[in-house]
């Protein structure tokens, strides 16, 4: 709150700080309605919670808008309150359905393609934004790697292409959903973070995301039937029509499912592959060596700016996927995550009683230089096996995990894979990229990661 020793700090500083005053594992009281944290950083703990969560792991992280979904509209959500508000067997019953859909391999592969030449949009994108003498961006580039991933993350979750890159920036439905979805963790991190009294009395807030909430149902609705249209006519016109996307997969499990999924992509999605792909970039600038490491396994690959990219090149790519492995750990996104406790377990030594919430802050351990050693430097290479033995260097299993762990890991996670290596692999190969300004804090802490600083890069043309 204002005043406070923390007021405007990261989670990530937050946590730190307490860590260094009270150890690895103390309660953080809850207030205005909201439960005790036990919150740990001891990777023992993390490992306990985990292997004690059961078939259907609890967490209680978005009070907010599972409100909106079960007492708001229940009409359209009945039972099917989807992946971040749903638990125990109703959770369990939806993740089954869709868990063949988001986390087979296979179904991606149709998405290298259209990923590709939304990559191509934004490339050109870059160079009629860039200064012409500078070669930098603009001080609101970080608005525009949103529209990057909106636009992918929108082509799965609703089947067609938004234009919001250059095409058709002002899309009025779809411009509102991107400004809307990314507002939406704003207010969560007023209402579910922060103190806040909205369990108790309405606060204009608690309106606000409520009134939010709505629009977003009500466009991702009207999206998805126009999506349908549009494909209908096109049957009819004897066009082929691609069948095995996942909005369709989706659409033929559950239409009301396909629905909440196509949203919780996008809310899920934006913020977090955003501030993912700035910190690739951010990394790779100021580490030119390991820049042109990449770029020279991406040459192999990718022998022509425009090559396009498919599921037999991306195979080969193991430093692009060391290198975003590395950004994660440099610029881990939040605390970790929440569990409740199914049942009685014993955490350091204290008895954590069955219903608790634990936050296992597992993302404070990815700077702290007994797990990682030199762990104040970007080295992609920690990742990789050691040339000479063949070896890699060992890494503490319950200290990296940027997409959870168990049956309730991110049901998005290879799709997120998807995008930033299509992504990162594209601008590379295109561009030089630097970063000539201060970025020893460039970022702040809400529920995601958020830029503290503008992304001013400068993208020089790679000539060959």
């Amino acid at each position: 709150m204002p005043g406070g020793e923390f007021y405007d700090a990261s989670i990530f500083d937050y946590a730190a700080a307490m860590r260094n005053r009270y150890g690895d594992i103390f309660i953080m009281p809850g207030m205005f309605g909201r439960k005790d944290w036990v919150t740990t950083f001891s990777t023992k703990d993390i490992e306990t919670v985990f292997r004690s969560e059961g078939t259907w792991p609890e967490r209680d992280f978005f009070p907010s808008i599972t409100y909106f979904r079960t007492h708001k509209r229940p009409d359209v959500y009945g039972e099917s309150v989807g992946l971040i508000s749903a638990q125990a067997e109703s959770w369990g019953k939806m993740r089954s359905a869709v868990n063949p859909i988001f986390m087979q391999p296979k179904g991606l592969k149709t998405y290298y393609e259209p990923l590709s030449n939304i990559n191509n949009e934004f490339i050109e994108r870059i160079k009629e934004i860039r200064d012409a003498r500078t070669l930098e961006v603009p001080d609101d580039f970080m608005e525009e790697i949103s529209r990057l991933v909106f636009e992918s993350l929108g082509l799965v979750a609703f089947d067609r292409p938004m234009g919001l890159i250059s095409r058709n920036r002002d899309n009025p439905d779809a411009l509102t959903l991107f400004q809307n979805t990314k507002q939406t963790f704003r207010y969560t991190f007023e209402l579910d973070i922060k103190p806040s009294m909205w369990k108790y009395i309405s606060t204009p807030t608690f309106r606000k995301m409520m009134r939010l909430l709505d629009d977003i149902l009500m466009l991702s609705q009207k999206m998805i039937k126009d999506t349908e249209d549009s494909l209908e006519k096109r049957r009819q016109a004897g066009e082929e029509v691609n069948g095995n996307s996942m909005l369709q997969r989706m659409l033929k499990v559950d239409p009301k499912l396909a629905v909440i999924m196509s949203m919780d992509v996008l809310l899920a999605g934006v913020d977090a592959t955003s501030n993912l792909l700035s910190a690739v970039l951010l990394c790779l600038a100021k580490n030119p060596e390991k820049q042109a490491k990449l770029r020279e396994e991406l040459m192999k690959i990718m022998p022509t700016k425009d090559t396009l990219l498919n599921d037999e090149t991306m195979k080969d790519m193991p430093y692009l996927r060391a290198v975003i492995k590395e950004a994660l750990r440099y610029y881990p996104n939040g605390l970790g995550t929440l569990r409740t406790c199914p049942a009685d377990i014993t955490l350091s030594g204290y008895h954590v009683p069955k219903g608790s919430h634990v936050a296992l802050g597992f993302n404070v351990l990815l700077r702290d230089n007994e797990y990682y050693p030199q762990a104040d430097k970007f080295l992609p290479e920690r990742w990789l096996r050691d040339p000479q033995t063949g070896k890699k260097t060992p890494i503490s299993a319950f200290s990296y995990l940027p997409f959870g762990f168990g049956p309730r890991m991110c049901i998005g996670r290879r799709l997120v894979d998807l995008e930033i290596e299509t992504s990162v692999a594209k601008l590379i190969r295109n561009f030089q990229v630097e970063f000539n300004y201060d970025a020893s804090r460039p970022y702040k802490t809400f529920v995601f990661m958020e830029p503290a600083i503008p992304f001013r890069f400068k993208f020089t043309d790679i000539d060959q």
